[in-house]
C-alpha cells in the first residue's frame, strides 16, 4: 500500500488534485483505463506501482508512479515500454514527496536517462511544472516510429502485403487472415484462449500450417458466429507455406525476459494485454486509407484520430445528460468505418451504465449494450469487418469477468448492430447511395439519441441517382418549415446530406456529433451560403470547433482538408438562438503532440440570424475579433458599391457574363489541354493575339508603373484555353493573386499599354472606360493596402481557410467608395498619391493612411487591422508571432492600453487603476496581471490566490481567465504574443466593464 499522499505531493508542482484518476479506485471513470486496472491487479506484475493518471482536457497527461514502492531502474524501463504500447498520455512521472522525475514515453532504444525530460527548476518555478507539461509538450512530438498506432500500422502492412505478394489470395483475404491471426494474439496475450489453444508455444502456432490454422479459424466461427472477417471457400488450401509463416509471425510473442531488451518494430516485441482495441480500429482506418486511397477518396472516407472521436462523443453524451439520463441512449453512425466512434461511443455506454446502477456491468449488461444501443452503417466491406473485430475485442476489454471462454461467444452483429448499405443491382435505384439511399429501412427514422461520427467528405463524385439525396434533403427541410424548402448541396459534397438525414434518424432533441470539411463554416461560393443558412435553420447547432488553423499537424494526421466539429440539438434553431464557435489556435508544440487546446471560455457566441445579415460572420470571427467584426459592419454600412457590382454598371460585361476585361491570365498549353470545338483540331488555344506583347513577371511588382520595356515579349504558340483579349487592353491594374509574406500586402501593378500576363494573375482592364487610366490606379491604391489584404482575410471564403492566395471573387465583393461619384479634385488627388508612390515620395504606408480616410477608419481601427494581420495571416512568420512569449515591454504597453480604456469609468466612479504584472515566468505558459483602484493596497497577491488562478485556468485549458481576489482582479493571460495585443487590451477592457462591474465601482478607502 503506497504512503504517498497523491494530492499533496503534486501540489507544489502546480498539480490539480481533482485531474488525478487513482487507480485504488474504482469507477467508470476508469474504463478507458481499464487493461491498465486489470493487469495492476496480478501480483507479478511491474504496474502494480503505477498510482494514478494525471488528465488535462479529458485526456491522460501522465502516469504517476509511486516513487518510493520502485524497485530499481529495471522496473521502470518495463513500466515506461508497456505504458507505450498505450499509445495515450506522453509522459510517465515518478513521483515521491518533494520529488517529480518525468520521462517521455515511446517506444525507442532510448535509456531512463535519455528519455528524462528537463523541468522548471528554481526558487517557486517547480510550481509550473504540471502547467508546462501541459501547454508545452516538451519532447511529446508524434513521430511515426515511437507512436503505437504507426507501429501496428506498418506491421499490418507488412503482413498483408506479403500474403497478397504470394498471389495464392484477394486483398480482401489477406485483410481478413491478418485480422483473425491478429484477433487470436489479442485473446492469447490477455491469457483468454481456451486450455488447448493457451500456452506461449501453442498459440504461437495457431497459423503454422493448414490444419492449424483452420481448427483456428473453426473455432473463432463457432465463437463468433461466423461474422469474424469472412474467408472464401477453401482458402487455406491454396496458401502456400510462406503466407503461413507472415501469419504465423503475428502470433508470436517475445518471452517476458526478452520483451524490454531493446526495441525493433516486429510483431514479437508487441504486448497486446496493454493495446487498447481503440489504437487497432484506427490502424485499420489508417490502413484502408493507404491501401486503397483511390476508393477511399471515391468514397470520401477519413480516419478519425481517437481523440476527436472521444471529443465529439464526450459532447454529445454531455448534450444528451442536461436532458436526462444517457444510459439508455441508442446510437448511430452512418459512416461507421473501422467503428472508432462506436467504440467510443460504446465506452461512454457502459460507463453512463455503471452511473446508473451504482455497480460494474457485467457480461449479459454489455452484451446488451451492444446489441439493443450501437448501430452502424457503411458501404465498405472491410471497414465493417474491422468494426465488428473492435467490438467484440472492446467488450471483452471491458468485462470485469471474461472467463470462462464460453462467455466470448457473441451473436452475429450483422444486420443488426452493423448494416452495409449497399447493393451490385443496377437496376435498384438509389443501391449505390450507401446511407444516403433507400437501402436505409424505415425503422431507423427517430430512433436514435446520438447520431455521431466522420461522414465522407467527397466532393463531385457524379454519384447516380443523386436526385434522390435531394429529395431526401427537401423532404427533412419542408418538414422543418424553414426559410429555404430545397436547400442547396453545392457541388454533390457528402458531407451536408448526412447532416439532413441524421435529423431525421435522431430523436427529436437527440444529439447530433459530426467531424465535417470546414468548407460548411466558411465558403462563401457555389450556393454554400444558403446552404449554411439552411442546415443552421434547420438545427439547433450548440457547439462548432473550428480545426482550420490546426490542418496539417499531428492534430489530425494524413489529412490536409480543414476540418470542423459540429454539435447539434435536433431540433429547429429557435428564434434568438445561437451557438458557440471553439477556434483552437495553432501552438506548435501542443499540436505535434496530436493535442488542441479546446478553450469554451474564448467561444464567440453567434445567432442563427446574424448568419443571415452577415453571412461570413463566421470567417471574421475566426480570423479577426468583434473588433474586426465592428468595423466590417460599419464599411458596409456606408452604401458602398462593390467592385463587381461597379463594374457591372460602368464597364460592362462580356458575353459569358463575366467582367469585361476582368479575369484570370492565360494558362500555358498542359497535357490536358484538348481540341476546341470548331477549332483547328490541335490541343489548346491559338495565341497569336497576344505575340509581341511584353509578359508580366513577379518581378516587375517591385514598380508600381509596369516597365514594359524591361519585360520579355510573350513567346508561346498556344495557349491551354482561350482568353478575352479584352483583359489584356491597357490600361489595365494587375493583381499578384499570392500575397508575398515579406511584403504584407497584395501585390499590384499598372500598366498603361497592353500586357500579357499569366495565371498566377488577375487583371482589370477598364477599357474605354472615360478616365480608365485613373480607374486603374485608384483600384491598385486600394487592393495594394493593408486594409484590402485584412479585407480578404476576414472574408474570403478561401484565403485564410484553405489557400494562401487571394482569389478573384474576393477583391470583386470589396465594397469601393464608388469612383463614379468622384470629381475633378479626388481624380487628380488619386494621380498625385499614384505618382508620388511611384517616384518614391511616399511609401505605401501613406497610401494605407490615404485608404483608411476614403473608408472613414480611424486610428483605432488601423490599431485593429494592424494586429489582426500581424498575428492571423495564414503565413509561418504571421503563425510565430502569435506564438512568440511576450517581452515585458509587450505586457506593459498592453496594461497601458487596458488602463487608457478604463480610464473613463474610473472618472465615472471617480477612480482610476493600476495594473501590475505579478506572474511571468518563462518557465509558464501564463503571464499574470493585477488591476486595481489606484491608491488601494500594493499588488501583494496572495501566493495562493495566484496558484489557484492558474491552476484553474490550466485545468480548463482556458486562455484568459479573471477571478477577483484581495480586492483586485487576476487576470491571467496564455503567455503567447497573440493575447498581448493593442486589440485584446481593448476586448478585455470590454469583458471587464460587462462583468465585473461592481469593482469598477468600488471606491477606494482613504
Amino acid at each position: 500500500m503506497s504512503t504517498v499522499d497523491l494530492a499533496n505531493a503534486v501540489e507544489p508542482f502546480g498539480g490539480d488534485a481533482t485531474a488525478l484518476r487513482r487507480f485504488d479506485e474504482d469507477g467508470p471513470h476508469l474504463l478507458p483505463y481499464a487493461t491498465l486496472v486489470n493487469a495492476r491487479r496480478a501480483a507479478s506484475s511491474v504496474l502494480g506501482v503505477i498510482m494514478a493518471v494525471y488528465e488535462w482536457q479529458g485526456a491522460p497527461l501522465l502516469f504517476l508512479v509511486d516513487g518510493e514502492a520502485l524497485d530499481n531502474d529495471e522496473q521502470l524501463h518495463r513500466i515506461r515500454r508497456l505504458l507505450a504500447m498505450r499509445g495515450d498520455a506522453p509522459y510517465l512521472g515518478v513521483i515521491a514527496p518533494g520529488r517529480l522525475d518525468v520521462y517521455r514515453i515511446a517506444l525507442d532504444r532510448k535509456t531512463l536517462r535519455q528519455s528524462r525530460v528537463s523541468l522548471p527548476s528554481g526558487e517557486g518555478i517547480e510550481r509550473n511544472t504540471f502547467a508546462h507539461l501541459a501547454n508545452s509538450r516538451p519532447r511529446a512530438a508524434i513521430n511515426q516510429s515511437g507512436w503505437i498506432s504507426n507501429v501496428v500500422l506498418n506491421l499490418l502492412t507488412a503482413s498483408i502485403t506479403k500474403l497478397i505478394a504470394t498471389g495464392a489470395v484477394t486483398d480482401e483475404d489477406a485483410i481478413s487472415l491478418v485480422g483473425r491471426a491478429l484477433f487470436a494474439r489479442f485473446l492469447a496475450d490477455r491469457e483468454l484462449l481456451p486450455a488447448a489453444m493457451a500456452g506461449p508455444d501453442v498459440a504461437a502456432a495457431l497459423f503454422d500450417d493448414t490444419a492449424s490454422a483452420s481448427r483456428t479459424c473453426q473455432w473463432l466461427d463457432d465463437t463468433f458466429n461466423g461474422d469474424l472477417l469472412p474467408l472464401s471457400e477453401g482458402l487455406f488450401d491454396r496458401l502456400p507455406l510462406s503466407a503461413y509463416r507472415a501469419l504465423g509471425d503475428v502470433l508470436r510473442r517475445a518471452p517476458d525476459s526478452q520483451l524490454f531488451l531493446g526495441w525493433q518494430e516486429r510483431w514479437d516485441n508487441l504486448d497486446f494485454a496493454h493495446i487498447p482495441v481503440g489504437v487497432l480500429s484506427q490502424a485499420y482506418e489508417l490502413y484502408l486509407r493507404r491501401h486503397a486511397p483511390a476508393k477511399q477518396k471515391r468514397e470520401g472516407g477519413y480516419y478519425t484520430p481517437r481523440p476527436i472521436a472521444d471529443l465529439v462523443v464526450r459532447a454529445c453524451f454531455g448534450g444528451l445528460a442536461r436532458q436526462g439520463g444517457c444510459a439508455d441512449a441508442k446510437i448511430l453512425d452512418p459512416a461507421a468505418g473501422a467503428g472508432v466512434f462506436l467504440l467510443t461511443a460504446f465506452r461512454e455506454l457502459v460507463a453512463e451504465r455503471w452511473a446508473a446502477d451504482g455497480h460494474r456491468p457485467q457480461t449479459p449488461a454489455l452484451r446488451a449494450i451492444l446489441y439493443d444501443q450501437i448501430v452502424g452503417f457503411d458501404i465498405n466491406e472491410a471497414a465493417l469487418r474491422f468494426a465488428a473485430l473492435g467490438l467484440y475485442l472492446l467488450s471483452i476489454e471491458l468485462d470485469p469477468q471474461p472467463m470462462p471462454v464460453d462467455k466470448l461467444r457473441f451473436d452475429d452483429l450483422r444486420g443488426k448492430v452493423l448494416h452495409r448499405l449497399t447493393s451490385e443491382d443496377a437496376t435498384l435505384a438509389g443501391g449505390r447511395l450507401g446511407s444516403l439511399g433507400p437501402l436505409v429501412l424505415e425503422e431507423h427514422r427517430g430512433r436514435y439519441d446520438v447520431v455521431i461520427g466522420n461522414p465522407p467528405w467527397a466532393s463531385g463524385t457524379k454519384l447516380p441517382d443523386w436526385s434522390l439525396v435531394c429529395e431526401e434533403v427537401a423532404r427533412i427541410a419542408q418538414a422543418r418549415k424553414i426559410g429555404n424548402p430545397t436547400p442547396p448541396l453545392p457541388n454533390e459534397v457528402l458531407d451536408l446530406p448526412f447532416i439532413w438525414r441524421a435529423m431525421d434518424w435522431a430523436k427529436p432533441g437527440g444529439q447530433i456529433g459530426f467531424a465535417l470539411h470546414a468548407r460548411l463554416l466558411f465558403q462563401q461560393g457555389d450556393g454554400m451560403p444558403d446552404a449554411r443558412q439552411a442546415i443552421f435553420e434547420a438545427l439547433d447547432v450548440t457547439s462548432i470547433v473550428n480545426g482550420v488553423e490546426l490542418r496539417q499537424t499531428r492534430v489530425w494526421p494524413e489529412i490536409s482538408a480543414p476540418f470542423c466539429l459540429m454539435i447539434a440539438t435536433n431540433r429547429p434553431a429557435a428564434a434568438g438562438s445561437g451557438f458557440r464557435l471553439i477556434s483552437p489556435r495553432l501552438e506548435e508544440s501542443l499540436n505535434a503532440a496530436g493535442t488542441m487546446r479546446v478553450d469554451p471560455q474564448s467561444a464567440e457566441i453567434i445567432r442563427t440570424h446574424q448568419m443571415a445579415e452577415t453571412p461570413d460572420i463566421l470567417k471574421i470571427l475566426f480570423r479577426g475579433t468583434r473588433a474586426d467584426l465592428g468595423i466590417v459592419e460599419r464599411v458596409r454600412s456606408k452604401g458602398y458599391p462593390t467592385l463587381e457590382t461597379f463594374w457591372r454598371s460602368a464597364i460592362g460585361v462580356s458575353k459569358r457574363g463575366r467582367l469585361l476585361g476582368g479575369g484570370s491570365g492565360y494558362q500555358t498549353l498542359k497535357d490536358s489541354s484538348r481540341p476546341r470545338l470548331r477549332g483547328d483540331g490541335l490541343p489548346g488555344a491559338d495565341a497569336s493575339y497576344l505575340h509581341g506583347l511584353p509578359d508580366i513577371d513577379v518581378a516587375a511588382f517591385d514598380d508600381v508603373l509596369v516597365k514594359s520595356d524591361r519585360l520579355r515579349t510573350f513567346r508561346f504558340h498556344r495557349i491551354h484555353d482561350p482568353r478575352d483579349p479584352a483583359l489584356f487592353v491597357g490600361p489595365l491594374a494587375i493583381v499578384h493573386q499570392s500575397p508575398p509574406v515579406e511584403h504584407g500586402r497584395i501585390r499590384v501593378a499598372v500598366s498603361d499599354k497592353a500586357l500579357a500576363y499569366n495565371e498566377s494573375f488577375y487583371g482589370f482592364s477598364p477599357g474605354t472606360y472615360p478616365d480608365g487610366d485613373i480607374f486603374a490606379r485608384y483600384l491598385a491604391l486600394v487592393v495594394g493596402s493593408r486594409f484590402a489584404l485584412w479585407w480578404a482575410l476576414v472574408t474570403s471564403g478561401k484565403f485564410g481557410f484553405e489557400r494562401e492566395v487571394v482569389e478573384k471573387s474576393t477583391i470583386d465583393r470589396m465594397p469601393m467608395p464608388d469612383f463614379g461619384q468622384f470629381g475633378e479634385a479626388e481624380r487628380a488627388e488619386i494621380t498625385a498619391i499614384f505618382s508620388r508612390l511611384q517616384t518614391g515620395e511616399i511609401t505605401w504606408e501613406s497610401v494605407d493612411r490615404w485608404v483608411a480616410d476614403l473608408y472613414g477608419l480611424g486610428e483605432r481601427d488601423l490599431e485593429v487591422i494592424a494586429d489582426t494581420l500581424t498575428f492571423n495571416l495564414p503565413f509561418a512568420n504571421a503563425k510565430h508571432a502569435a506564438q512568440e512569449f511576450p517581452d515585458r515591454a509587450n505586457v506593459t504597453a498592453f496594461c497601458e492600453k487596458l488602463l487608457g480604456e478604463l480610464a473613463p469609468w474610473g472618472a465615472r466612479y471617480d477612480s482610476s487603476f493600476e495594473a501590475d504584472l505579478v506572474h511571468y515566468s518563462a518557465s509558464s505558459p501564463w503571464c499574470c496581471i493585477a488591476l486595481r483602484h489606484r491608491g488601494g493596497a500594493g499588488p501583494n497577491v496572495i501566493e495562493q490566490d495566484l496558484a489557484g488562478l492558474l491552476q484553474a485556468a490550466d485545468a480548463t485549458g482556458a486562455g484568459e481567465l479573471i477571478a477577483e481576489a484581495q480586492g483586485m482582479l487576476l487576470i491571467g493571460r496564455l503567455a503567447q504574443q497573440r493575447y498581448w495585443s493593442a486589440t485584446q487590451a481593448r476586448l478585455l477592457a470590454q469583458r471587464i466593464i460587462w462583468s465585473h462591474l461592481p469593482f469598477l465601482q468600488a471606491r477606494t478607502k482613504g
